[in-house]
């Protein structure tokens, strides 16, 4: 078999997330802590900070840091607000849905 005969990453989640419904509640769950996670891991690191520093800009402490980039539970309200103040990312709340937009970054 060649790797390019093989099932992408994508792919398999796809499949997955049709075909098994606690799968897809589960991933729906996760989509917002899933976004922010990957915003706040690409704003520390394209700006190279340590978790740490990155809490001191935010009034929040490492273990809160890492919590975030883990992406293991939806950040609250008033994260996704420090977050958006802090200039990380810009979240739109719509009856049709969330989004998470990474700012660009310096």
């Amino acid at each position: 078999m060649m790797v390019s005969e093989l099932t992408s990453f994508d792919q398999m989640e796809h499949e997955r997330y049709e075909s098994d419904p606690a799968y897809a509640a589960e991933a729906d769950r996760l989509a917002l802590a899933d976004a922010v996670s990957v915003a706040v891991l690409v704003y520390r690191t394209d700006h190279g900070l340590t978790q740490t520093a990155f809490g001191r800009r935010l009034g929040m402490k490492q273990p809160q840091v890492a919590r975030l980039e883990r992406g293991d539970t939806p950040p609250s309200v008033e994260t996704l607000q420090r977050l958006a103040s802090a200039g990380v990312l810009e979240v739109t709340i719509a009856a049709s849905g969330t989004t998470v937009r990474e700012l660009a970054t310096a």
